[in-house]
């Protein structure tokens, strides 16, 4: 037997640990905003993990497995707690999700929303407004350390779901759930003071029409909306910056204290 082979034998039940910790912290980085992108390599992505790992370790009592330590009972508990940090990072996406909806929605509202681009972040399309959105509310996340407070969540997360315990059908799913609903509220608060602007927009240009008959207004109110519409997302912009401030402790709270 190797020195590391028995190190290993010997020091089994902190393996099993490390791995559970290693498992969590894994699956928050996957669907974290920004590391869970396509833009960062499956590889950077792991080596974070084992990092947050290697920092939260020493903090976490050694884990009990129900019926022992086997291959299928590590497997069962490695699985759970992958679960458990993909939702935790899920609801810090969660609120990203709205941004995009909230831009998608005022492109289909000014005729935008025939022109799409590559995300090189999602992998696919995605319009010029979600795609501005969404990058603003990246950077806001991070110059207001929401990645730090992502990672502490991580960190007290061990406290109130215990590794190798009873977490999931209990409360992470029932949060999840219940806070799926928020992608809808937010997308509607982003983009209501532009909907309501070129709602109202469409109302001047329909009682301009007859009044003036003579005057094509199919040929203005195209560009006039969208000079409009441009207008009002610059305007809202601060109003942006203040919801990701207000959002971020629900952003990267823990499931089950999700409203």
């Amino acid at each position: 037997m190797t020195p590391l082979a028995k190190l290993i034998a010997e020091h089994w039940p902190e393996v099993v640990t490390f791995f559970l910790v290693f498992g969590r912290a894994l699956g928050v980085i996957v669907a974290a905003p920004f590391w869970g992108g396509r833009t960062v390599p499956l590889l950077v992505r792991i080596w974070i993990a084992v990092v947050l790992a290697l920092a939260t370790y020493p903090m976490i009592p050694v884990a009990s497995l129900a019926g022992g330590i086997s291959i299928l009972t590590l497997f069962l508990a490695l699985a759970g707690e992958l679960l458990l940090g993909l939702v935790l990072g899920w609801l810090a996406q969660m609120r990203f999700a709205g941004v995009r909806l909230a831009g998608q929605q005022i492109e289909l509202r000014s005729g935008l929303a025939l022109i799409q681009l590559i995300d090189p972040h999602e992998g696919g399309h995605s319009g010029i407004f979600a795609s501005f959105l969404e990058v603003s509310a990246g950077l806001i996340f991070f110059a207001l350390n929401g990645h730090h407070q992502l990672i502490q969540a991580l960190s007290s997360s061990f406290a109130l779901f215990p590794l190798a315990g009873e977490k999931f059908f209990s409360h992470v799913l029932a949060g999840l759930i219940g806070s799926a609903k928020e992608i809808f509220v937010i997308a509607l608060r982003l983009s209501a003071p532009v909907l309501l602007g070129l709602l109202l927009s469409d109302i001047v240009l329909g009682a301009l029409s007859r009044a003036v008959p003579q005057m094509n207004v199919f040929m203005v109110s195209q560009p006039i909306q969208f000079g409009f519409c441009l207008l009002l997302l610059m305007l809202s912009l601060p109003t942006l910056v203040w919801f990701i401030a207000r959002q971020l402790p629900q952003m990267i709270g823990v499931p089950g204290g999700v409203n």
